[in-house]
């Protein structure tokens, strides 16, 4: 128990490290650059992640949660088509959608994206043989190796393109060493013989693509509101906006970390209490998060101006009430990940897909309504993230409660080869 607490405790340490290292090369960028060149890296990433998230059709969530046995081939087999459909897609958002300047970083974060998602599938063949503690090493030295080749490369260079280009050859080494310590792994047997490509395959696809559904348009809602932004302002504005922002993608990377490391967790409480119980003790730690948080809501509003301009430099003024917006998003978002989890434990795919729907719906009005009454750009582009992250919290809060008068879910079958 003690070694599985310590490997939990090594994975979370691992997300955070990479979250904190790319909010270092927002910084390093800053600081060097200025707001004009994160504004062009931040959009550059708003073109492209949410195109990868779709097109990775949950799998990583599906390999370890899923209730019917599918082969690991076809799981390999629709990743690898859902990378070469994303980079062709990526490629053409580039080519129309950012100036040529952008080139050159474009194609750098195509390749971050490429690798990322190859080592995606095969964390999840990591976590699902409960190889964490090989897990959250592999995070830990990416996030470490990125930090200081990027530096390394920025320092001696001074160029924004290069430093890009270097963590993408981090990516690439980070995804190649997870491929070849996941394939020592062993498959399960129900996925190593289960069922012909087609049945597999059409079974993937139709789970996959409502959680596709739900991640690509949270994805899509991280960077809506850097579009309202973009309409009310310039690429500065992006830039003083993706700086402060950071608050709440640091909150979403957290999240999914705590999604990663209490997913197993979660299916097993499921079995051995059902889904009324479970239900109510996912609810109960995700209140209680909300609580525990919301002190530090004053306090960022206090110290946070000051501190954006201390980190980041004089070009990065922000106003307290944009502060007050994303410290508010970002208390918001952590247990909205618990939710999300409960979700995905059910195998209701689709609710998250339902919330997102409308999330968006939520961020077009509080943006718009925002640019209405005159706000300024990065005061509208906080409002519209405060606006996502109300409307997704209490959105899989009220259908956790819905879904029980649906059909009763069985609980989770223990699956061949799984301890």
């Amino acid at each position: 128990m003690a070694g599985h607490r310590g490997s939990m405790v090594l994975v979370t340490l691992g997300n955070i490290m990479v979250a904190t290292a790319q909010w270092y090369l927002i910084w390093l960028f800053a600081r060097e650059a200025g707001p004009q060149a994160v504004g062009i890296y931040s959009s550059l990433l708003a073109y492209m992640t949410p195109i990868f998230i779709f097109a990775q059709l949950g799998l990583r969530n599906l390999y370890i949660t899923l209730q019917s046995a599918v082969t690991w081939s076809v799981y390999l087999a629709i990743r690898i088509s859902g990378i070469i459909i994303a980079g062709t897609l990526a490629l053409g958002a580039l080519a129309v959608l950012a100036p040529s300047a952008a080139w050159p970083m474009g194609v750098a974060i195509l390749l971050i994206k490429t690798a990322n998602s190859a080592a995606d599938l095969y964390f999840a063949r990591l976590q699902r043989s409960e190889c964490l503690r090989t897990f959250g090493v592999l995070l830990i030295l990416d996030a470490a190796c990125t930090a200081a080749v990027t530096t390394a490369v920025m320092t001696y260079t001074g160029s924004v393109e290069f430093a890009v280009f270097a963590a993408a050859a981090v990516a690439v080494a980070s995804a190649s060493a997870t491929i070849l310590l996941a394939l020592r792994t062993t498959v399960a047997q129900a996925d190593a013989s289960a069922g012909r490509f087609g049945p597999n395959a059409l079974t993937l696809i139709r789970h996959g693509a409502p959680l596709a559904l739900s991640q690509g348009i949270q994805s899509v809602l991280t960077y809506l509101p850097l579009a309202v932004v973009g309409w009310l302002g310039s690429t500065g504005d992006i830039g003083v906006y993706s700086s402060a922002a950071y608050l709440v993608t640091f909150a979403n990377l957290l999240g999914a970390s705590v999604q990663i490391t209490v997913l197993t967790d979660y299916r097993r409480r499921f079995g051995e209490s059902g889904k009324p119980r479970f239900r109510q003790m996912v609810r109960k730690n995700s209140v209680i998060t909300v609580v525990v948080m919301s002190p530090l809501v004053a306090l960022a509003v206090i110290i946070g101006p000051f501190l954006l301009t201390l980190v980041y430099g004089a070009d990065f003024d922000i106003s307290r009430l944009s502060v007050l917006f994303f410290s508010l998003s970002a208390v918001i978002v952590l247990p909205s990940y618990l939710l999300s989890s409960l979700h995905l434990v059910l195998n209701h795919y689709w609710v998250m897909t339902i919330v997102g729907a409308v999330s968006i719906v939520a961020v077009v009005f509080a943006g718009g309504a925002a640019g209405y009454v005159g706000a300024g750009p990065v005061e509208a582009g906080s409002l519209a993230v405060l606006a996502s992250a109300v409307a997704r919290y209490m959105g899989a809060d009220f259908l956790s409660s819905h879904t029980l008068s649906l059909r009763r879910t069985p609980a989770p079958k223990q699956k061949a080869g799984l301890p």
